[in-house]
């Protein structure tokens, strides 16, 4: 996938691009800047930093990654999806001071296109249920929603065109 440039709703620019292994520190740097509930709402824990294995699924795992870089070269935004045999779980984090303005929505829309074009039919992913700003996100993008087996989960998902 090419590099992209993204205006958003505030004026200002960013350039998405899928992350490779050179990023890594550039990703935990990300984290880490995350505030404490940001990271819990995407990683379900209270970390301050990705594990090493984590870092390398973000890095080099199967599906993709893309990061939205400001002007400056710091990460502002990060999704991915991880790929199944026709199906693809989706995670995405926006830095709290550029939210609000259509990156996250970009960049699952990015996802949502590389993942159809490579024959994935279901798209989803799962969040706290108490996460608001994605339940509005999945549901501007058209995703149906249904519980999880675990009740502080929320399932997203939605049909990709064969």
């Amino acid at each position: 996938m090419p590099p992209r440039s993204i205006e958003l709703r505030d004026g200002r620019a960013v350039d998405a691009r899928p992350v490779r292994a050179r990023d890594a520190g550039q990703v935990q740097a990300f984290v880490r800047a995350l505030s404490p509930q940001s990271r819990r709402e995407r990683f379900f824990a209270p970390i301050a930093e990705l594990s090493p294995r984590q870092l390398e699924r973000v890095v080099s795992g199967p599906g993709l990654s893309l990061a939205a870089w400001q002007p400056g070269g710091s990460v502002v935004g990060l999704a991915q999806y991880a790929l199944g045999e026709h199906e693809a779980e989706f995670a995405v984090v926006v830095a709290e001071d550029w939210r609000g303005n259509g990156l996250g929505e970009a960049l699952v829309g990015m996802l949502l296109e590389h993942a159809a074009g490579r024959g994935v039919r279901v798209f989803g992913g799962v969040a706290l249920g108490h996460n608001r700003a994605m339940r509005l996100l999945a549901a501007k993008l058209g995703f149906a929603f249904r519980r999880d087996e675990d009740p502080a989960l929320l399932r997203m998902e939605r049909l990709l065109a064969a």
